[in-house]
């Protein structure tokens, strides 16, 4: 686990090379420069994770849609509340599956939420896991999968010095939304 914490910084820094792409999905909607900041901070620590958890191969398939151009889209909501929360992953989903139909590239978007349940993982996990079950099948079909990130992620029964807790713990809560057919074109 040292040597994986201590590779993080490097990947923050080498993570600057993509800064352009990242930013330019973070600030959409931004309204003034204070958000614009937090925006962009948001984007850069959860796209450094993302490299992170592709560079230590605790994802493959993160390394491969990493590797893909526009592979992977970053928005950053301020959602505060569960339906708020639920609204930005509804409006995620539909934006994914429009674009599908332009660019079967763009596989994946990343939904950070830093004001929702940042303190409360078990309140953030039954939430993506209502978002899952009763909310995104009424807002599209089987072709786009979720998964939740958590700064305070455990894996129940697995030793808290285990590595793969870091695979779920993103900076910021977040919430992954995969459209299925994109990233077997990217792949």
């Amino acid at each position: 686990i040292a040597a994986m914490l201590l590779a993080l910084p490097l990947l923050l820094a080498a993570g600057s090379r993509h800064r352009s792409t990242i930013v330019r999905h973070a600030v959409a909607g931004a309204n003034d420069a204070a958000t614009d900041t937090w925006h962009r901070d948001a984007v850069a620590a959860t796209a450094a994770w993302a490299l992170w958890i592709a560079a230590v191969n605790l994802c493959p398939f993160a390394r491969k849609s990493l590797e893909t151009s526009d592979a992977i889209s970053y928005v950053v909501t301020e959602a505060d509340n569960q339906k708020a929360f639920y609204a930005a992953a509804v409006a995620c989903a539909r934006d994914l599956a429009a674009a599908s139909d332009v660019d079967p590239t763009a596989a994946i978007v990343f939904l950070v939420a830093p004001f929702y349940e940042p303190d409360d993982f078990p309140a953030f996990l039954r939430s993506v896991e209502a978002l899952e079950d009763d909310v995104m099948p009424e807002a599209s079909d089987d072709a786009i999968q979720i998964a939740g990130f958590h700064p305070a992620w455990a894996f129940g029964g697995v030793p808290d010095d285990d590595p793969l807790h870091f695979e779920k713990r993103a900076p910021h809560p977040t919430v992954s939304l995969v459209l299925v057919d994109g990233a077997a074109a990217g792949s």
